[in-house]
């Protein structure tokens, strides 16, 4: 299966488990440590047919098994390798969502799904920092579970009707989207494992149109497949969203594109839309063209380019992504806040990362990433010009078409910046 089918298809499961071959486990485990090949796994297994169930221990060595006293009830679960600090870095969390995204895309391939759950494992964390000596840090649960969602469901609603305003600029639809291709069997993406693996031929990036930065937003944040049947809460409870998970469906993650130079576009500061227009349709109609609702804005002529190149000793020739994240969105509502969702927003920020970094490997490109060591100091605010790009996306959710309760692009405290890249 290709990047972008997967991606398509990602839904959160809650079906039963099932035994997986021993030669199949392997498979998913070798292409999640391809996320961070020096971090070794700690994979949580039920009896199989050819195996002992318990916990085990994963990197270049193989799987090793740790202990049988501890096992699964599903399919397999799956942590990666983090140990607890006073102060965990940045970088080592944004490191565990690029693994579980990877982890997320490999089950799917094989047509199984991924449970996230914003509760610690305890028991396993404490059964493995026994067998180790380690003070290793399991921060959520992590299931493979049998999909109880459908693969694709399409959106057969009429298109709305929409007339694209100044400093709007509609991105082309995605891929695998395109000509109905991914539900007639009729796309034939880059096969994630040559992804994951990195065996695409390179290419230079083409800067002319907005192809390949309308592939790279969606694969990082983008919604995914849904029908427009009932309200935005509905949608949610039944699985359907984003192209990654988000802890109680907070979707913490921003992205900024800052724009030097690329096709008709002009010179400035945008945010990326995933919903688009509408809070539930997937397609639009724009002047009888009808296209995949998804879009950036212009929220100033400002890119700060020598500034951004300066900060962390880079250069973007025509254009980079911002990753933020709001802290807050992921604890809205009464039971979410008794849950452990600390970190959640910066983990959420790796899994859209893994987007950007897969879907520019599909493409050809080599990518740069800079993490932030410390993305709570003040000067960046004024650097990426985030009291301007808050107060856009907040006037954007204001005029959204079948504007839900849990309408998903509001903010619900303040901007983040955590990563920037570029090709």
């Amino acid at each position: 299966m290709s990047l972008q089918e997967c991606l398509a298809r990602r839904k959160d499961c809650s079906g039963e488990g099932r035994v997986l071959q021993l030669s199949i486990i392997k498979e998913i485990c070798n292409s999640t440590f391809q996320a961070a090949p020096s971090n070794s796994l700690f994979v949580v297994l039920p009896d199989g047919d050819d195996y002992t169930g318990g916990t085990y221990k994963y990197n270049s060595d193989g799987l090793v098994l740790l202990s049988d006293k501890e096992k699964t009830n599903f399919t397999m679960e799956l942590y990666p390798e983090l140990l607890w600090k006073e102060s965990i870095n940045f970088e080592d969390l944004i490191r565990v969502g690029i693994t579980w995204q990877y982890f997320s895309l490999k089950v799917d391939s094989i047509g199984l799904g991924v449970s996230q759950r914003a509760r610690a494992p305890k028991k396993y964390n404490k059964l493995v920092n026994n067998l180790t000596n380690k003070n290793y840090a399991f921060l959520y649960s992590v299931a493979v579970r049998e999909r109880d969602r459908a693969l694709l469901v399409e959106d057969t609603a009429d298109p709305l009707q929409i007339k694209v305003e100044e400093g709007t600029i509609l991105l082309d639809t995605p891929a695998c989207y395109k000509d109905r291709a991914i539900y007639e069997n009729r796309y034939k993406g880059v096969p994630l494992n040559d992804v994951f693996f990195n065996r695409v031929e390179e290419k230079a990036p083409n800067h002319t149109n907005l192809q390949q930065i309308s592939q790279l937003l969606w694969a990082c944040q983008g919604e995914n497949d849904h029908a427009t049947h009932g309200n935005r809460d509905a949608l949610e409870k039944n699985g359907y969203g984003r192209v990654h998970a988000s802890g109680c469906a907070g979707y913490a993650v921003y992205p900024i594109v800052y724009v030097e130079n690329l096709g008709d576009v002009s010179k400035g500061s945008y945010i990326y839309n995933p919903v688009g227009y509408s809070a539930l349709n997937r397609w639009i109609n724009v002047d009888g063209t009808i296209t995949y609702d998804h879009y950036i804005r212009k929220f100033s002529s400002e890119t700060f380019r020598a500034e951004i190149e300066k900060e962390f000793d880079t250069s973007f020739s025509n254009y980079a992504i911002l990753l933020c994240i709001d802290r807050k969105k992921p604890c809205a509502g009464l039971i979410h806040r008794i849950m452990n969702l600390k970190y959640w927003a910066e983990v959420e920020a790796g899994m859209a990362l893994a987007g950007l970094q897969l879907q520019a490997n599909a493409l050809g490109l080599k990518w740069q990433r800079k993490i932030l060591s410390n993305p709570d100091d003040p000067k960046y605010r004024k650097l990426f010009n985030l009291e301007s790009a808050e107060q856009s996306i907040n006037s954007t959710a204001n005029y959204l078409v079948n504007r839900a309760k849990n309408e998903r692009i509001s903010l619900e405290g303040t901007l983040v910046p955590i990563v920037v890249f570029h090709l």
